[in-house]
């Protein structure tokens, strides 16, 4: 079991700069989590899907722990591993991976998530939150265009909304691949933001969602020209570090009206540090909803909320209860609604608090 309840720190909310205060967290730490098939907070993809040169199967073997400072059969960088199987023979599927969360509750608020990302040529990655085929946000990596002798990548930022599919592609002074690179879009009303390592990058005002949904991490390859080229000719992958995601919920009764008691009181309200570039698996990154693994609390907490936009409020709700249903190109996931009166913690330990 990976589910817990925290009432005492941070039961008023998380305080996210500039966008005001969020009910709920979601925290996953897999540079320390050696069993993700087990886990209560997230789903691995087994399905098809065709595409034209190639057809797309999803596999869960291509999904692969391989914590820090553990053996592992896995070998390779640290965290959670997506393959892209290569090479693809003519007529076969590319062998590719996804995973998505069980919570479907996920509404206004910052998402983030650290990936290493491959550059072997061929493949797309991904961290996006969904509801349906008109109500996404992605964050996408093209592989083919980390060039090592460009001094800057291009990172794709896209929303897809009723005949419109509004999109960014800003260059990054990074390559994808040479480390860890925290990927992060804050949503709001009528506005999605951004950011690559703490910077803020680029705006999306048309076709912004306004219901609840959940969030995917995939690597996959269809080998169209105009998009993932490829297949890769060899084993591709992406390492995700971590996802956190502090946010409002869907249903009503969020659980700040029950456990947000004095929002004044010491470590009630938490405020979400920035991350301000690269991480390193072997350094402290800070997570505030679980104390084991790389994961020092803050030492400045707020304990009163911030002076921002009050977009949100502790006891905000949002919106309308998700069904629960996966994507159209993902139907063959099975979809699974989980709403929960409590903060997620995504322990390594698998221990329940």
């Amino acid at each position: 079991m990976l589910i817990a309840v925290a009432l005492a720190k941070c039961e008023c909310g998380y305080a996210v700069k500039d966008e005001g205060i969020y009910t709920d967290a979601f925290e996953a730490d897999f540079l320390h989590q050696s069993n993700i098939g087990n886990d209560d907070n997230w789903e691995i993809s087994g399905y098809s899907i065709p595409f034209q040169p190639y057809t797309m199967q999803y596999e869960k073997g291509n999904v692969i722990p391989n914590p820090l400072n553990a053996s592992s059969p896995a070998g390779g960088d640290p965290g959670l591993q997506l393959v892209v199987r290569g090479p693809t023979p003519q007529g076969s599927p590319v062998r590719t991976a996804e995973l998505i969360t069980k919570r479907t509750d996920m509404h206004y608020g910052s998402y983030r998530t650290a990936i290493k990302y491959t550059r072997e040529p061929g493949t797309c990655g991904s961290m996006f939150w969904w509801k349906n085929a008109t109500k996404e946000i992605d964050i996408e990596l093209l592989s083919y265009e980390d060039i090592a002798s460009s001094p800057t990548s291009p990172i794709h930022f896209v929303l897809h909304a009723k005949n419109l599919n509004p999109n960014k592609t800003p260059q990054v002074p990074f390559h994808p691949s040479d480390g860890y690179h925290e990927y992060r879009f804050d949503w709001s009303p009528g506005k999605v933001s951004f950011y690559t390592d703490g910077k803020h990058v680029a705006d999306i005002t048309q076709g912004v969602p306004e219901v609840p949904g959940r969030i995917l991490l995939n690597h996959w390859s269809h080998g169209d020209p105009g998009w993932t080229r490829g297949p890769p000719v060899r084993d591709a992958t992406m390492t995700v570090a971590y996802v956190k995601a502090y946010f409002n919920v869907s249903s009503e009764g969020s659980p700040s009206k029950s456990r947000c008691v004095d929002p004044s009181a010491k470590d009630a309200i938490c405020q979400v540090p920035d991350q301000s570039g690269p991480i390193s698996p072997d350094q402290d990154t800070v997570f505030l909803t679980t104390s084991t693994g790389n994961t020092p609390q803050p030492s400045n907490p707020v304990t009163t909320p911030p002076a921002t936009t009050n977009k949100v409020s502790p006891d905000a709700t949002c919106g309308a209860v998700m069904d629960g249903v996966v994507p159209h190109q993902r139907i063959a996931a099975k979809a699974a609604s989980q709403r929960l009166a409590a903060v997620i913690l995504v322990l390594p330990t698998g221990d329940v608090i």
